[in-house]
């Protein structure tokens, strides 16, 4: 049985196939050209959204990637509030440590916009998932925790019987990456629209060995991206 709750990764931070072949060279902001080595599958979805092969920075499907904060285009070393280009410190978090912070808003649905670091790696044929097509793909897909070359991750087959490999890659803080090979996700482009959360959070599709669902993350820490075909 499927199984999707909740689940939240503490790891010593704050909560935080058949396709088309499609090897458009694109420079992103670092002004390095990177060609994308991934195939669109078709999953037989009720959309048709067609999923990368492969995550945003990886030439194979079981390679972890880049990493990148939600609405960064570029990875980095440190994922925290103060490297995050867009948190604005509150004019009183020095005096007052409970201050509340303050994001910068790029939008609810960053897909293929300036903001989409699938689209500004891969090139203009790629997007950054939404949240529905996230769900989309829990939902219409078997998904069997297994391993490919050494690495643990999910096979997600559709229902057409294509499939494709998420790697447990784990995630991005302070420091080095953390419960690789145990815990696996990638960004939406979604904004958490709840009103509690003050633009703290986007959504991302969360998974380890027992659980895959969609959830609210930190959006200074860094992650692994999945693209769709535009």
């Amino acid at each position: 049985m499927r199984k999707t709750l909740n689940f939240v990764a503490t790891v010593g931070l704050m909560i935080f196939a058949t396709g088309c072949v499609n090897n458009e060279t694109k420079k992103n902001e670092g002004g390095e050209a990177q060609t994308s080595k991934c195939e669109s599958v078709d999953l037989g979805l009720t959309s048709g959204t067609k999923w990368a092969s492969c995550n945003v920075g990886a030439d194979a499907p079981e390679a972890y990637g880049d990493y990148f904060a939600w609405g960064e285009t570029i990875s980095k070393e440190v994922y925290s509030d103060t490297t995050y280009k867009y948190y604005i410190a509150a004019d009183s978090v020095a005096a007052d440590s409970s201050a509340k912070k303050v994001w910068k808003n790029i939008g609810a649905d960053i897909a293929g916009t300036e903001y989409d670091a699938a689209t500004a790696v891969m090139g203009d044929a790629w997007k950054m998932p939404t949240e529905a097509q996230c769900k989309e793909l829990i939902y219409e897909c078997d998904w069997a925790w297994t391993e490919v070359n050494g690495v643990n991750g999910y096979k997600v087959t559709g229902k057409n019987g294509n499939s494709i490999f998420l790697p447990a890659a784990g995630l991005r803080g302070a420091g080095d990456v953390v419960n690789n090979d145990k815990i696996g996700g990638f960004w939406s482009s979604t904004i958490c629209d709840a009103p509690e959360t003050s633009g703290d959070f986007a959504m991302h599709l969360n998974y380890y060995s027992e659980s895959h669902a969609v959830e609210k993350g930190g959006r200074g820490y860094g992650r692994t991206i999945r693209a769709v075909a535009k």
